[in-house]
């Protein structure tokens, strides 16, 4: 008895080695928001993992002990389209000059991949913006760049407002610097020669004849 006893108290005491050492390979999720507006996604995760996503744009490779996916999509549009990337939602607000992009956890939208895969364990989160960062909840920020580390990936959902971004449209703001580049030069040379025109007035200007004369 004491040694059946024995062996099952080893078995426990194994069991709880192996769980942190499960534990200690996180997801790892990357997403590059890119200058063009498309999306570049790539996705970590432990190689016992064996569950793979069924879009067929993800293309996977193993390094390591580790499963890696990769794939590009056009836009924030199509990415949420998606069943199977993060369980974000995103609003876009465009104008003529900027536009403002608030990206933002969502509960009821949870893809059943990431679920899966990033639910139940560490997450490591890391998103790249081509824009100025107004607002952000990461745990580290480095210019563009922004990370986030989740005890469970379950509770990306309940983080609120992930990024608030704006970008300037480079294309309107370049011609609207040569247009007001234009608009100044006119300005300027007009003046220039209005006061050209008053110089030459008051040089050659013929004096008055004198109406009394001796």
């Amino acid at each position: 008895m004491r040694k059946h006893l024995l062996y099952l108290t080893c078995l426990i005491l194994a069991l709880f080695w192996v769980m942190p050492c499960q534990a200690a390979s996180p997801v790892k999720w990357q997403l590059q928001w890119m200058e063009t507006g498309a999306l570049r996604e790539e996705v970590r995760i432990p190689i016992e993992v064996a569950d793979a996503p069924t879009d067929k744009a993800w293309q996977r490779t193993q390094a390591g002990n580790e499963w890696i996916y990769q794939r590009e999509i056009e836009g924030w549009s199509e990415y949420q389209s998606h069943n199977d990337g993060l369980p974000i939602l995103v609003s876009e607000n465009k104008n003529i000059l900027y536009s403002l992009t608030e990206i933002t956890g969502e509960v009821q939208s949870a893809p059943e991949w990431f679920e899966r895969v990033a639910g139940p364990r560490e997450l490591q989160l890391t998103i790249e913006v081509p824009g100025l960062i107004l607002a952000s909840t990461a745990d580290q920020r480095n210019d563009l760049l922004s990370s986030w580390s989740f005890a469970r990936g379950s509770d990306v959902g309940s983080e609120g407002v992930l990024l608030k971004v704006v970008r300037v449209d480079g294309l309107v703001m370049g011609i609207g610097i040569v247009a007001a580049g234009f608009i100044l030069a006119v300005v300027i040379f007009y003046r220039r020669l209005r006061r050209a025109e008053q110089i030459i007035a008051e040089t050659y200007a013929i004096p008055p004849k004198d109406s009394n004369p001796d």
